[in-house]
């Protein structure tokens, strides 16, 4: 994908403004931050001058060279860039709007983007993808003129609105065990958000004293108060869009958030857009080419030029199909060879493992823990398909548990996770080199509890989904498979993901559902770096993307388009390699 500078991350939420006396002191803490910044900058401009005295290519797509030249030239861009967000921080900080904390924040994550070793890949990446995408985007017939460039310049160099915003949120109730309201409830909470409104506007209460009286938001303390806030603030849409088309000391409606929250907003001041008129100028100044910026510009608007044609094409399919999946997840690194996968039931003293170490091991809930182990090992070797659901209800693992954990699966474990920390007792127990798959182990003590452990399988992966899709075809239960195989969110439904078309899922896998016929299995999806992957196609209709489809399609289209392409075209990173970060 392209990469581009990431704006200013949003705010969270705090008191009111600073008061006058305390700007100065945040303005210099932001000012020393920017100094750490800059060392860390000019540790990565080093690196970009060295190389840059070098021919040696930087990267080659598809045969076409990306000198080391163009690394520096690019990179040089992107630090400016990051100096020009700094330069804003600094600036809100000064005007009141942002915190010391909130700038240490900000300025904390631009200097990890600064360091060689984050700088270096996202140049390189971002060069690569340009040259991929220039010739997907003269495949599709799209230009870019200079009127767009002009235009994503003047957006770039815009400091966006923001907004003053204040608060009050109900949340309906939820009983104990329960993971949704009840319509009453939800009606209670609508009642509650109403008569806040009320109060507020025609009742003569204080805005502060409501929101310190019933608001669930975590602003509450401070009387509702966001702080200052623009349009990617992290708050729900429905929210924002009503904060910034509120007029000033004006409250919205009650406004239903997705998230079934109820909320009102009000704005008390207005910080309105600003374009930096003096941008080109500062970017001369620092020894920068406007035509080189123009060319890196160039690149981005191609990119959303394609990424707007994706989502246009995947809204327009009115095809989709209902599957079930079974996905193995690639391992991070490559395994050993003794390696092993294995998903186990954990039985941990007083259910907690964390706290299991500090235990003495004459504790009563040690050996409590041992006996469920040890009545759930005998229970599973009667009926060993029993596994999954009692790992889901039983594990006190918190990632196995219920119907969207893991089932108690296990990445692939081999003698070297002894020294990243994987227990040396269970390491014992699952590493032995005569373990066969389905084979159920006796019960081990490691310092987390007790574990039941049944072996799975051992690497390459293409070999076990080889066979669980040959059960497949073979006729045996595809949810079965899928609950006690796959790696995926879905596993514990049986592998059901519902309805599914173009944009939603990559293109390689939405190409083997929609090549597949219905009640069959597809051929296994290979996707480098994410994973092995089979469906059964189980239904078709006819229906264009509905609200949520949308949502997805939006925010996830063009990476599930692009990424076969990009996986197309044979690349290299020589200079990347060079510096040990590929």
């Amino acid at each position: 994908m392209t990469f581009r500078a990431k704006p200013v991350v949003n705010r969270p939420h705090r008191p009111s403004r600073d008061s006058r006396s305390r700007r100065n002191t945040y303005l210099n803490v932001g000012f020393g931050l920017a100094v750490l910044l800059a060392v860390v900058i000019l540790v990565g401009v080093t690196v970009v001058s060295y190389y840059r005295e070098h021919l040696a290519p930087a990267a080659t797509v598809g045969g076409q060279t990306i000198t080391r030249d163009d690394f520096a030239e690019r990179g040089k861009i992107e630090v400016w860039r990051l100096e020009q967000q700094i330069a804003r921080v600094n600036a809100e900080v000064a005007a009141g709007r942002l915190t010391s904390a909130e700038a240490g924040q900000q300025i904390e994550a631009l200097q990890a983007q600064g360091g060689t070793d984050q700088l270096a890949p996202l140049v390189v990446e971002r060069l690569i993808d340009a040259k991929i995408q220039a010739g997907l985007a003269a495949e599709a017939g799209i230009s870019v003129t200079p009127e767009q460039i002009d235009a994503k310049i003047v957006e770039e160099s815009t400091s966006p609105e923001q907004r003053h915003a204040w608060i009050i949120a109900v949340a309906p109730e939820v009983d104990e065990g329960k993971t949704e309201s009840t319509d009453a409830q939800k009606a209670a909470a609508k009642t509650i958000a109403d008569q806040a409104l009320t109060d507020v506007t025609t009742g003569g209460k204080k805005w502060e004293d409501v929101a310190k009286a019933i608001s669930t938001d975590p602003s509450k303390a401070s009387g509702g108060d966001l702080g200052w806030i623009d349009k990617n603030a992290n708050e729900d849409q429905a929210f924002l869009d009503a904060v910034f088309a509120a007029e000033q000391d004006k409250p919205t409606t009650v406004l239903a958030g997705e998230d079934g929250i109820y909320r009102i907003g009000r704005v008390t001041e207005i910080a309105p857009a600003a374009v930096d008129q003096a941008w080109t100028t500062k970017l001369t100044d620092a020894g920068l080419k406007i035509e080189s910026y123009r060319k890196v510009v160039e690149t981005e608007v191609i990119r959303q030029a394609l990424e707007d044609k994706a989502i246009a094409d995947a809204t327009k399919a009115d095809k989709q199909r209902q599957v079930s999946e079974i996905a193995i997840q690639a391992p991070q690194s490559p395994p050993g060879d003794d390696a092993i996968k294995v998903r186990h039931i954990l039985y941990a003293p007083k259910d907690d493992p964390s706290g299991a170490a500090d235990l003495p091991a004459e504790d009563p809930a040690w050996t409590e823990a041992q006996q469920a182990a040890t009545a759930a090992y005998e229970e599973l070797k009667k009926d060993p398909s029993k596994f999954d659901e009692k790992a889901r209800k039983d594990s006190d693992e918190a990632a196995a548990q219920g119907e969207t954990g893991s089932g108690g699966k296990l990445p692939y474990f081999d003698t070297a996770s002894i020294a990243t920390g994987l227990d040396p007792d269970f390491a014992a127990a699952i590493l032995k080199p005569d373990l066969q798959p389905g084979q159920l182990l006796e019960p081990v003590k490691s310092a987390f509890g007790w574990h039941v452990i049944q072996v799975m399988y051992r690497p390459p992966d293409i070999n076990q989904m080889t066979k669980i899709r040959d059960e497949a075809v073979a006729g045996k239960d595809f949810a079965t498979l899928a609950r006690d195989n796959s790696e995926g969110p879905e596993a514990g439904k049986g592998g059901d993901k519902g309805w599914v078309a173009p944009g939603l899922i990559d293109s390689r896998q939405i190409k083997a559902i929609f090549e597949t016929p219905v009640g069959q299995v597809s051929p296994i999806v290979e996707i480098k770096d994410v994973g092995l992957f089979v469906y059964k196609v189980v239904a078709e209709r006819t229906q264009t993307p509905d609200e949520d489809q949308l949502a997805t399609i939006k925010a996830r289209a063009f990476q599930n388009w692009y990424g076969e392409k990009k996986d197309a075209v044979t690349i290299t990173r020589e200079l990347l390699t060079d510096l040990q970060l590929g």
